[in-house]
């Protein structure tokens, strides 16, 4: 399989609408979710951890990844 930054983009906004429905997921909850091809969707959560639109976490143990909210007081 071959990527470019197209496809990578493209996967970013589909990450980004499934983290918006779900909330936090795990990586593997995110390839089910996704059904992305397991290289593109880390390329892909590079794309978007750069751009500050993710972030990381724990959750027992397992590393979840969830949308960041701005919060504007």
């Amino acid at each position: 399989m071959s990527m470019n930054k197209t496809d990578i983009g493209l996967s970013a906004g589909i990450i980004w609408r499934a983290l918006d429905n779900k909330g936090k997921l795990s990586f593997e909850e995110l390839q089910s979710e996704t059904q992305l091809d397991i290289k593109l969707l880390a390329a892909a959560i590079g794309w978007l951890a750069h751009e500050d639109k993710i972030y990381f976490g724990e959750h027992n143990g397992t590393t979840v990844y969830y949308l960041y909210q701005e919060t504007y007081y």
